[in-house]
């Protein structure tokens, strides 16, 4: 089974690629944000790891983790934000193990893995390309404003604060360009997949 890791930043449109790919040629798919949340739920090991290291402050009324109180914790704290990510990362990766055991194990053809951490979560050994999305920052910035509600402000912080398309590169063998032409996106996506299945 080909593996694939789809990464990028924020507004990239990496949802709108897992989408086409699950859709259009039957790839297994799994988005490490989706994992994330899921160690954080009450009940989980995860969750009283997280509850015990940063404290009640990041509960909210029904005890569940709220993830906006626990940004304002992690906001500008690298120590902290790296304590977090010791405790949520080896949960998405077993995870990820888990499912992608099960699918090579009934023959499944080609999983897809998106994280915009793909490399510091270590999640991009497991794949056999990684993939870019990236897309003009004027259109990842009306995508936040228009998707998200996001003020230009807001949009213009979250997209500093992440990695740039230079910086992905590194550890990419493809880039997808997601600037709004659909037709050009499957184009790219099927000439792609034509590809790895070649390799």
């Amino acid at each position: 089974m080909k593996v694939i890791g789809i990464t990028g930043g924020i507004g990239s449109g990496k949802s709108t690629v897992m989408d086409i790919l699950g859709k259009t040629y039957g790839v297994k798919l799994i988005v490490a944000d989706s994992l994330g949340h899921k160690s954080m739920e009450k009940g989980c090991k995860t969750y009283f790891e997280m509850v015990g290291e940063f404290g009640a402050q990041i509960l909210a009324d029904d005890g569940e983790i709220d993830r906006r109180k626990l940004a304002d914790v992690l906001f500008c704290d690298e120590a902290k934000l790296r304590k977090q990510n010791s405790i949520i990362h080896p949960f998405v990766r077993n995870e990820i193990e888990i499912r992608l055991n099960e699918w090579e194990g009934s023959g499944e053809r080609i999983a897809a893995i998106e994280s915009a951490i793909l490399a510091e979560a270590g999640c991009g050994e497991r794949c056999d390309e990684i993939w870019l999305v990236t897309a003009e920052i004027e259109v990842r910035m009306e995508r936040l404003i228009k998707l998200r509600g996001y003020t230009r402000e807001m949009a213009e912080n979250f997209i500093c604060r992440q990695k740039s398309d230079e910086e992905y590169g590194k550890i990419c063998d493809r880039i997808i360009y997601n600037n709004g032409d659909m037709e050009k996106l499957y184009k790219q996506l099927g000439k792609s997949i034509e590809h790895l299945m070649s390799v």
